[in-house]
């Protein structure tokens, strides 16, 4: 059990939080951004320490055992790449301060950048495939508000077909997971390890593994699922872009 899982993802939301209240003193807004970039930079290293030292860390939210509940896991692998995001997230917060105008923090860049760090970091510590959808999902948001925030021609343009298309990813990412409960009745990562090799399904389980490849292949922009990067990431200012 660790009690570092869920601060590593609550405290970008408290921050973007804070930053909301803040967001017409841009001054004092990108200090709170910048603060809250480090402070999360430095729970993912404690958590990275914690995980090497001692294995897999586990919490169940609310008390709730899995595979019934939200659970939350970081092993060495999920671990290092929420302290990756971690040191992109800090040094964001701290070039936006240089490419980002006032305008563009007063409509809310600091809360929509730490949104986008806490649902990445869910993404690389859930332990349960529909809450990796919610997370997918808080991440389409932020990422929509980011790549629109300037308001112009391009920055709509794009932002209108980055939706469409990840709309699309969507739809086939819950396909695949409701076959994947229908198959097992559980959605808990550790749970489908084990029932799914007992599942004999045929022909389905590679389909709803090719489900899951085309979902995730859209939202990451794999080849050759990536002919939306071009309409939508050029267009807004390096920071959220990265």
């Amino acid at each position: 059990m660790s009690g570092l899982l869920a601060p590593a993802v609550v405290v970008h939301l408290a921050f973007a939080a804070g930053a909301m209240t803040l967001r017409r003193r841009p001054r004092a807004s990108h200090r709170l951004a910048v603060a809250g970039a480090a402070v999360h930079l430095g729970l993912a290293l404690v958590l990275l320490a914690r995980v090497q030292a001692h294995g897999i860390q586990t919490a169940a939210m609310g008390g709730w055992p899995a595979p019934f509940g939200i659970s939350l896991a970081a092993d060495l692998l999920g671990a290092l790449m929420v302290v990756i995001t971690g040191l992109i997230g800090l040094s964001v917060a701290v070039y936006a301060r240089r490419d980002i105008d006032n305008q563009a923090v007063r409509r809310g860049f600091y809360p929509l950048l730490h949104t986008l760090l806490a649902s990445i970091s869910g993404a690389f510590l859930t332990a349960d495939l529909f809450n990796l959808y919610v997370w997918f999902e808080v991440m389409l948001m932020s990422s929509f508000g980011l790549l629109v925030l300037g308001q112009t021609r391009a920055q709509l343009d794009g932002g209108v077909k980055y939706v469409v298309i990840n709309l699309v990813a969507t739809l086939l990412f819950l396909t695949a997971l409701g076959l994947v409960y229908a198959l097992t009745g559980t959605l808990n990562m550790a749970d489908l390890h084990v029932k799914l090799a007992r599942v004999e399904a045929g022909g389905l389980r590679p389909a709803v593994a090719m489900l899951f490849v085309a979902a995730f292949g859209i939202k990451a922009g794999l080849f050759p699922l990536y002919f939306w990067l071009r309409a939508a990431y050029p267009t807004p200012p390096p920071p959220p872009a990265c």
